[in-house]
Protein backbone atom coordinates (compact mmCIF):
# COMPACT_ATOMS: atom_id res chain seq x y z
CA UNK A 1 0.00 0.00 0.00
CA UNK A 2 1.49 3.33 -0.96
CA UNK A 3 1.93 6.12 1.54
CA UNK A 4 -1.19 8.67 1.92
CA UNK A 5 -0.33 12.56 1.65
CA UNK A 6 -2.98 14.75 2.08
CA UNK A 7 -2.94 17.99 0.15
CA UNK A 8 -4.49 21.37 2.02
CA UNK A 9 -5.02 24.43 -0.05
CA UNK A 10 -7.89 26.82 -0.70
CA UNK A 11 -7.09 27.39 -4.19
CA UNK A 12 -8.01 24.30 -6.30
CA UNK A 13 -5.35 25.06 -9.21
CA UNK A 14 -2.86 24.83 -6.77
CA UNK A 15 -4.18 21.49 -5.79
CA UNK A 16 -4.10 20.00 -9.53
CA UNK A 17 -0.99 20.98 -9.56
CA UNK A 18 0.81 19.58 -6.87
CA UNK A 19 -1.38 16.39 -7.94
CA UNK A 20 0.23 16.22 -10.80
CA UNK A 21 3.81 16.51 -10.04
CA UNK A 22 3.60 13.68 -7.30
CA UNK A 23 1.75 11.31 -9.80
CA UNK A 24 4.62 9.30 -10.36
CA UNK A 25 5.83 9.37 -6.57
CA UNK A 26 4.05 6.10 -5.56
CA UNK A 27 1.77 7.74 -3.23
CA UNK A 28 -1.62 7.76 -2.76
CA UNK A 29 -2.50 11.80 -3.16
CA UNK A 30 -5.94 13.05 -1.17
CA UNK A 31 -6.54 16.98 -2.03
CA UNK A 32 -8.37 18.93 -0.08
CA UNK A 33 -9.22 22.71 0.17
CA UNK A 34 -10.66 23.15 3.48
CA UNK A 35 -8.65 23.13 6.51
CA UNK A 36 -11.58 21.93 8.75
CA UNK A 37 -12.46 19.06 6.47
CA UNK A 38 -9.02 18.20 6.49
CA UNK A 39 -8.82 17.99 9.90
CA UNK A 40 -11.80 15.67 10.48
CA UNK A 41 -9.37 13.09 7.47
CA UNK A 42 -7.02 13.38 9.46
CA UNK A 43 -8.74 11.99 12.43
CA UNK A 44 -9.60 8.61 10.38
CA UNK A 45 -5.56 8.26 10.46
CA UNK A 46 -3.07 7.01 8.31
CA UNK A 47 -1.60 9.88 6.64
CA UNK A 48 2.37 9.74 6.43
CA UNK A 49 2.37 13.32 5.34
CA UNK A 50 0.62 16.50 5.34
CA UNK A 51 1.14 19.48 3.16
CA UNK A 52 -0.43 22.74 3.67
CA UNK A 53 -0.86 26.07 2.63
CA UNK A 54 0.09 28.99 4.85
CA UNK A 55 -2.84 31.35 3.94
CA UNK A 56 -6.20 29.95 3.60
CA UNK A 57 -9.85 31.80 5.14
CA UNK A 58 -10.51 30.46 8.39
CA UNK A 59 -7.19 28.90 9.64
CA UNK A 60 -3.60 29.52 8.66
CA UNK A 61 -1.54 27.30 7.86
CA UNK A 62 0.87 27.20 10.82
CA UNK A 63 -2.59 26.87 13.45
CA UNK A 64 -3.91 24.13 11.61
CA UNK A 65 -0.60 21.98 11.18
CA UNK A 66 -0.34 22.51 15.18
CA UNK A 67 -4.06 21.06 15.25
CA UNK A 68 -2.84 18.02 12.94
CA UNK A 69 0.31 17.45 15.21
CA UNK A 70 -2.14 17.27 18.23
CA UNK A 71 -4.29 14.61 16.02
CA UNK A 72 -1.41 12.41 14.65
CA UNK A 73 1.97 13.39 16.64
CA UNK A 74 3.74 10.88 13.78
CA UNK A 75 2.26 12.51 10.45
CA UNK A 76 5.21 14.71 8.99
CA UNK A 77 4.09 18.29 8.49
CA UNK A 78 5.63 21.02 5.70
CA UNK A 79 4.18 23.96 5.30
CA UNK A 80 3.85 26.10 1.54
CA UNK A 81 4.52 30.23 1.96
CA UNK A 82 5.34 32.86 0.10
CA UNK A 83 8.54 34.54 -0.14
CA UNK A 84 6.36 37.46 2.01
CA UNK A 85 5.68 34.75 4.80
CA UNK A 86 9.08 33.18 5.36
CA UNK A 87 9.08 35.14 8.65
CA UNK A 88 6.00 33.42 9.56
CA UNK A 89 6.69 30.01 8.88
CA UNK A 90 10.29 29.96 10.40
CA UNK A 91 8.36 30.80 13.58
CA UNK A 92 6.17 27.96 12.92
CA UNK A 93 9.08 25.20 12.29
CA UNK A 94 10.92 27.03 16.24
CA UNK A 95 7.54 26.17 17.62
CA UNK A 96 7.71 22.94 16.28
CA UNK A 97 4.72 22.63 13.93
CA UNK A 98 6.70 21.59 11.02
CA UNK A 99 8.85 19.40 9.35
CA UNK A 100 10.03 21.77 6.08
CA UNK A 101 8.78 24.86 4.67
CA UNK A 102 8.78 25.49 0.87
CA UNK A 103 8.24 28.95 -0.82
CA UNK A 104 5.80 29.25 -3.66
CA UNK A 105 6.43 29.12 -6.40
CA UNK A 106 7.87 25.95 -5.43
CA UNK A 107 10.74 23.69 -7.52
CA UNK A 108 9.11 20.68 -8.77
CA UNK A 109 13.06 18.89 -8.05
CA UNK A 110 13.02 19.99 -4.57
CA UNK A 111 9.44 19.60 -3.74
CA UNK A 112 9.76 15.67 -4.65
CA UNK A 113 13.23 15.12 -3.16
CA UNK A 114 11.16 17.10 0.65
CA UNK A 115 8.50 14.78 0.01
CA UNK A 116 10.63 11.44 -0.24
CA UNK A 117 12.58 12.92 2.72
CA UNK A 118 9.03 12.88 4.46
CA UNK A 119 7.93 9.68 3.90
CA UNK A 120 10.96 8.30 5.17
CA UNK A 121 11.04 10.07 8.10
CA UNK A 122 6.97 9.36 8.72
CA UNK A 123 8.63 5.28 8.03
CA UNK A 124 11.59 5.53 10.20
CA UNK A 125 8.86 6.94 12.85
CA UNK A 126 6.44 4.14 12.65
CA UNK A 127 9.59 1.21 12.05
CA UNK A 128 11.10 2.12 15.35
CA UNK A 129 7.77 1.86 17.53
CA UNK A 130 7.26 -1.40 15.95
CA UNK A 131 10.35 -2.54 16.84
CA UNK A 132 9.80 -0.77 20.60
CA UNK A 133 6.48 -3.13 20.84
CA UNK A 134 7.66 -5.64 19.54
CA UNK A 135 10.99 -5.35 21.79
CA UNK A 136 8.66 -5.29 24.83
CA UNK A 137 7.07 -8.31 24.14
CA UNK A 138 9.49 -10.52 23.83
CA UNK A 139 11.06 -8.91 26.58
CA UNK A 140 7.75 -9.83 28.62
CA UNK A 141 8.23 -13.31 26.73
CA UNK A 142 12.15 -13.99 27.84
CA UNK A 143 11.00 -12.76 31.70
CA UNK A 144 8.19 -15.45 31.80
CA UNK A 145 11.09 -17.95 30.41
CA UNK A 146 13.05 -16.90 33.15
CA UNK A 147 10.27 -17.81 35.76
CA UNK A 148 9.21 -20.98 34.75
CA UNK A 149 13.20 -21.95 34.48
CA UNK A 150 14.07 -21.17 37.73
CA UNK A 151 11.98 -24.09 39.43
CA UNK A 152 12.69 -26.26 37.08
CA UNK A 153 16.39 -25.50 36.23
CA UNK A 154 17.94 -23.77 38.86
CA UNK A 155 21.70 -24.29 38.26
CA UNK A 156 21.24 -23.28 34.72
CA UNK A 157 19.06 -19.95 35.50
CA UNK A 158 21.94 -19.15 38.45
CA UNK A 159 24.60 -19.46 35.65
CA UNK A 160 22.79 -16.90 33.69
CA UNK A 161 20.95 -14.63 35.54
CA UNK A 162 23.57 -12.75 35.74
CA UNK A 163 23.77 -11.94 31.99
CA UNK A 164 20.30 -11.50 31.55
CA UNK A 165 19.90 -8.88 34.39
CA UNK A 166 22.63 -6.98 32.18
CA UNK A 167 21.11 -7.33 28.83
CA UNK A 168 17.50 -7.54 29.21
CA UNK A 169 16.38 -3.84 28.40
CA UNK A 170 18.58 -3.16 25.49
CA UNK A 171 20.49 -6.79 24.38
CA UNK A 172 17.79 -8.25 22.85
CA UNK A 173 16.60 -5.19 20.88
CA UNK A 174 19.92 -4.10 19.39
CA UNK A 175 20.80 -7.79 17.95
CA UNK A 176 17.13 -7.69 16.18
CA UNK A 177 17.77 -4.30 15.04
CA UNK A 178 21.08 -5.41 13.79
CA UNK A 179 19.88 -8.22 12.36
CA UNK A 180 16.84 -6.54 10.71
CA UNK A 181 19.60 -4.31 9.40
CA UNK A 182 21.44 -6.85 7.69
CA UNK A 183 18.23 -7.58 6.03
CA UNK A 184 17.05 -4.64 4.68
CA UNK A 185 20.64 -4.34 3.12
CA UNK A 186 20.21 -7.88 1.42
CA UNK A 187 17.70 -10.34 1.47
CA UNK A 188 20.34 -12.90 0.77
CA UNK A 189 22.27 -11.86 4.00
CA UNK A 190 19.13 -11.89 6.05
CA UNK A 191 17.66 -15.36 4.69
CA UNK A 192 21.03 -17.17 4.95
CA UNK A 193 21.77 -15.93 8.30
CA UNK A 194 18.40 -17.18 9.80
CA UNK A 195 19.23 -20.43 8.26
CA UNK A 196 22.89 -19.94 9.76
CA UNK A 197 21.60 -19.04 13.48
CA UNK A 198 19.25 -22.25 13.75
CA UNK A 199 21.84 -24.30 13.18
CA UNK A 200 24.99 -24.64 15.99
CA UNK A 201 22.46 -25.34 19.01
CA UNK A 202 22.27 -29.18 17.36
CA UNK A 203 26.37 -28.70 16.59
CA UNK A 204 26.57 -27.79 20.27
CA UNK A 205 24.82 -30.51 22.25
CA UNK A 206 27.32 -32.81 20.78
CA UNK A 207 30.62 -30.87 21.03
CA UNK A 208 29.62 -30.29 24.51
CA UNK A 209 29.17 -26.45 24.35
CA UNK A 210 26.45 -25.08 27.12
CA UNK A 211 25.49 -22.21 29.05
CA UNK A 212 26.92 -18.58 27.69
CA UNK A 213 29.68 -20.36 25.83
CA UNK A 214 26.45 -21.54 23.45
CA UNK A 215 24.22 -18.29 23.90
CA UNK A 216 27.23 -16.28 22.75
CA UNK A 217 27.92 -18.36 19.46
CA UNK A 218 24.15 -18.21 18.50
CA UNK A 219 24.47 -14.64 18.78
CA UNK A 220 26.98 -14.62 16.53
CA UNK A 221 25.79 -17.15 14.33
CA UNK A 222 22.69 -14.62 14.03
CA UNK A 223 25.02 -11.76 13.04
CA UNK A 224 28.00 -13.29 11.39
CA UNK A 225 27.66 -11.26 8.14
CA UNK A 226 26.37 -8.28 9.88
CA UNK A 227 29.52 -6.68 8.54
CA UNK A 228 28.90 -6.78 5.07
CA UNK A 229 25.97 -3.99 5.68
CA UNK A 230 29.16 -1.84 4.26
CA UNK A 231 29.17 -3.99 0.80
CA UNK A 232 27.36 -2.63 -2.66
CA UNK A 233 24.73 -4.65 -3.90
CA UNK A 234 26.81 -5.22 -7.00
CA UNK A 235 29.82 -6.71 -5.03
CA UNK A 236 27.12 -8.93 -2.74
CA UNK A 237 25.28 -9.97 -5.97
CA UNK A 238 28.55 -11.50 -7.44
CA UNK A 239 29.72 -15.14 -7.47
CA UNK A 240 32.96 -15.16 -5.42
CA UNK A 241 35.11 -16.14 -7.97
CA UNK A 242 34.65 -13.91 -10.61
CA UNK A 243 34.96 -10.87 -8.28
CA UNK A 244 37.91 -8.50 -8.81
CA UNK A 245 41.29 -8.37 -6.52
CA UNK A 246 39.39 -4.95 -4.82
CA UNK A 247 36.37 -6.51 -4.55
CA UNK A 248 37.70 -9.36 -2.80
CA UNK A 249 39.83 -7.46 -0.79
CA UNK A 250 35.98 -5.51 0.29
CA UNK A 251 34.23 -8.91 1.06
CA UNK A 252 36.76 -10.27 3.49
CA UNK A 253 36.84 -7.12 5.67
CA UNK A 254 33.36 -7.92 6.75
CA UNK A 255 34.58 -9.82 9.30
CA UNK A 256 36.62 -7.23 11.04
CA UNK A 257 33.85 -5.01 10.63
CA UNK A 258 30.90 -7.43 12.06
CA UNK A 259 33.38 -7.74 15.23
CA UNK A 260 33.71 -3.91 15.51
CA UNK A 261 29.84 -3.53 15.10
CA UNK A 262 28.93 -5.97 17.76
CA UNK A 263 31.45 -5.40 19.96
CA UNK A 264 29.80 -1.99 20.58
CA UNK A 265 27.06 -4.11 21.91
CA UNK A 266 27.61 -4.28 26.16
CA UNK A 267 28.70 -7.99 27.06
CA UNK A 268 29.69 -8.77 23.38
CA UNK A 269 32.92 -9.06 23.31
CA UNK A 270 33.24 -12.50 22.86
CA UNK A 271 30.40 -12.81 20.26
CA UNK A 272 32.60 -10.33 18.33
CA UNK A 273 35.71 -12.25 18.43
CA UNK A 274 33.71 -15.19 17.50
CA UNK A 275 32.42 -13.04 14.00
CA UNK A 276 35.62 -12.08 13.56
CA UNK A 277 37.26 -15.55 13.15
CA UNK A 278 34.46 -17.23 11.14
CA UNK A 279 36.55 -17.39 8.07
CA UNK A 280 39.57 -18.73 9.32
CA UNK A 281 40.40 -21.84 7.97
CA UNK A 282 41.67 -25.08 9.92
CA UNK A 283 44.94 -25.32 7.78
CA UNK A 284 45.85 -21.23 8.43
CA UNK A 285 44.90 -20.32 4.95
CA UNK A 286 41.81 -18.32 5.85
CA UNK A 287 41.33 -14.59 7.00
CA UNK A 288 41.75 -12.10 8.88
CA UNK A 289 44.20 -13.11 10.64
CA UNK A 290 45.50 -16.68 9.43
CA UNK A 291 44.75 -18.81 12.78
CA UNK A 292 44.93 -22.20 12.65
CA UNK A 293 43.52 -25.21 14.48
CA UNK A 294 42.65 -24.89 18.27
CA UNK A 295 43.98 -21.39 18.45
CA UNK A 296 40.45 -20.27 16.27
CA UNK A 297 37.55 -20.34 18.82
CA UNK A 298 35.30 -23.41 18.87
CA UNK A 299 32.44 -20.96 18.09
CA UNK A 300 34.24 -19.54 14.85
CA UNK A 301 34.70 -23.11 13.91
CA UNK A 302 31.20 -24.31 13.91
CA UNK A 303 30.22 -21.53 12.32
CA UNK A 304 32.72 -21.74 9.62
CA UNK A 305 31.77 -25.38 8.35
CA UNK A 306 27.54 -24.56 8.83
CA UNK A 307 28.21 -21.46 6.92
CA UNK A 308 29.68 -23.61 4.39
CA UNK A 309 27.29 -26.53 4.13
CA UNK A 310 24.15 -23.62 3.78
CA UNK A 311 25.55 -22.18 0.98
CA UNK A 312 26.72 -25.34 -0.58
CA UNK A 313 23.25 -26.60 -0.12
CA UNK A 314 21.50 -23.15 -1.09
CA UNK A 315 23.84 -21.79 -3.95
CA UNK A 316 21.82 -20.21 -6.74
CA UNK A 317 23.32 -21.91 -9.56
CA UNK A 318 22.97 -25.39 -8.66
CA UNK A 319 19.84 -25.03 -6.27
CA UNK A 320 17.96 -27.05 -7.77
CA UNK A 321 19.61 -30.25 -7.69
CA UNK A 322 21.53 -29.69 -4.43
CA UNK A 323 20.51 -32.30 -1.34
CA UNK A 324 22.01 -32.31 2.09
CA UNK A 325 24.15 -35.29 1.10
CA UNK A 326 25.95 -33.61 -1.50
CA UNK A 327 26.56 -30.15 0.55
CA UNK A 328 27.31 -32.68 3.27
CA UNK A 329 30.28 -34.16 0.85
CA UNK A 330 31.37 -30.99 0.19
CA UNK A 331 32.42 -29.82 3.29
CA UNK A 332 33.98 -33.26 4.04
CA UNK A 333 35.96 -32.70 1.14
CA UNK A 334 37.67 -29.75 2.69
CA UNK A 335 38.70 -31.56 5.88
CA UNK A 336 41.29 -30.81 7.17
CA UNK A 337 42.31 -28.16 5.14
CA UNK A 338 39.39 -25.56 5.91
CA UNK A 339 37.23 -27.17 8.62
CA UNK A 340 37.31 -28.65 11.77
CA UNK A 341 36.56 -32.58 11.62
CA UNK A 342 35.56 -32.91 14.41
CA UNK A 343 32.81 -29.79 13.98
CA UNK A 344 32.03 -31.56 10.70
CA UNK A 345 31.81 -35.00 12.11
CA UNK A 346 28.96 -33.33 14.46
CA UNK A 347 27.35 -31.54 11.72
CA UNK A 348 27.24 -35.33 10.00
CA UNK A 349 25.66 -36.57 13.29
CA UNK A 350 22.43 -34.03 13.00
CA UNK A 351 21.80 -34.65 9.59
CA UNK A 352 21.87 -38.51 10.39
CA UNK A 353 19.43 -37.83 13.12
CA UNK A 354 16.78 -35.26 11.15
CA UNK A 355 14.01 -36.06 9.18
CA UNK A 356 14.13 -32.46 8.20
CA UNK A 357 17.46 -31.93 6.90
CA UNK A 358 18.80 -28.01 8.12
CA UNK A 359 18.04 -25.70 5.13
CA UNK A 360 16.66 -28.49 2.57
CA UNK A 361 12.95 -27.35 3.10
CA UNK A 362 10.93 -27.33 -0.36
CA UNK A 363 11.66 -23.91 -1.53
CA UNK A 364 14.55 -21.61 -1.83
CA UNK A 365 15.24 -17.96 -2.49
CA UNK A 366 16.01 -16.58 -5.81
CA UNK A 367 16.60 -12.89 -7.48
CA UNK A 368 14.83 -12.21 -10.51
CA UNK A 369 17.78 -12.30 -12.92
CA UNK A 370 18.47 -16.09 -11.49
CA UNK A 371 14.81 -17.14 -13.10
CA UNK A 372 14.70 -19.60 -15.78
CA UNK A 373 11.39 -20.90 -17.44
CA UNK A 374 10.18 -24.36 -16.27
CA UNK A 375 10.72 -23.19 -12.27
CA UNK A 376 7.67 -23.03 -10.11
CA UNK A 377 6.54 -20.26 -7.74
CA UNK A 378 6.30 -21.33 -3.88
CA UNK A 379 4.44 -18.14 -3.17
CA UNK A 380 2.92 -15.36 -4.84
CA UNK A 381 4.71 -12.80 -6.86
CA UNK A 382 3.66 -9.10 -6.20
CA UNK A 383 5.20 -5.50 -7.54
CA UNK A 384 6.16 -3.01 -5.28
CA UNK A 385 2.70 -1.14 -5.91
CA UNK A 386 0.72 -4.55 -4.91
CA UNK A 387 0.34 -5.52 -8.32
CA UNK A 388 -0.12 -9.38 -8.38
CA UNK A 389 2.42 -10.72 -11.68
CA UNK A 390 1.83 -14.57 -11.20
CA UNK A 391 0.49 -16.66 -8.36
CA UNK A 392 1.68 -19.23 -6.23
CA UNK A 393 2.30 -22.62 -8.26
CA UNK A 394 3.06 -20.76 -11.37
CA UNK A 395 5.10 -22.87 -13.62
CA UNK A 396 7.79 -20.19 -15.30
CA UNK A 397 7.49 -19.88 -18.81
CA UNK A 398 9.71 -17.48 -21.55
CA UNK A 399 6.86 -15.18 -21.55
CA UNK A 400 6.65 -15.01 -18.03
CA UNK A 401 9.84 -14.01 -17.83
CA UNK A 402 9.95 -11.23 -20.50
CA UNK A 403 7.00 -9.64 -18.32
CA UNK A 404 8.83 -10.00 -15.04
CA UNK A 405 12.10 -8.27 -16.80
CA UNK A 406 9.69 -5.80 -18.41
CA UNK A 407 8.01 -4.46 -14.64
CA UNK A 408 11.65 -4.12 -13.51
CA UNK A 409 12.80 -0.72 -14.49
CA UNK A 410 9.03 0.81 -13.85
CA UNK A 411 7.80 -1.68 -10.90
CA UNK A 412 9.85 -3.86 -9.67
CA UNK A 413 8.95 -7.59 -7.93
CA UNK A 414 8.42 -6.47 -4.08
CA UNK A 415 9.96 -8.56 -1.58
CA UNK A 416 12.31 -11.83 -2.20
CA UNK A 417 10.94 -14.80 -4.60
CA UNK A 418 10.73 -18.25 -3.60
CA UNK A 419 10.59 -21.41 -5.93
CA UNK A 420 10.53 -24.70 -5.48
CA UNK A 421 13.52 -27.13 -4.94
CA UNK A 422 13.89 -29.69 -7.21
CA UNK A 423 15.54 -32.95 -6.22
CA UNK A 424 16.78 -35.35 -8.52
CA UNK A 425 14.98 -38.84 -8.00
CA UNK A 426 17.38 -41.16 -5.87
CA UNK A 427 18.52 -38.31 -3.98
CA UNK A 428 15.94 -37.17 -2.06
Amino acid sequence: MNPKVLLVDDEASVLSALQRLLRKESLEVVPCTAPEEALRMVETGGYAVVLSDQRMPGMDGPHFLEKVREISPDTVRILLTGHADVEAATEAINRGAVYRFLTKPWDDAQLCQVMREAVAQFQLVSENKRLQTLTSRQNLELKDLNQNLENKVQERTKEISGLHQRMEQSFLATVRVLAELAELHSTVIGSHAKRVAALPKDVAERMDISGKELFLMEIAATLHDVGKVALPPEILNKPEASLSRTETEALRRHAAQGEMIVAMVPDMAEAAKIIRHHHEQFDGGGYPDRLKRQAIPLGSRVIAAVDAYDKALNARAHFESATPEKALQFVRSKCPEKFDPDVVAAIAECLGDSQLAWGEGTEVEVRPKDLQAGMVLSREMRTARGLLLLPKDSALTQEHLARIQNYQTSDPVAGNIYVYRKVPKGEA
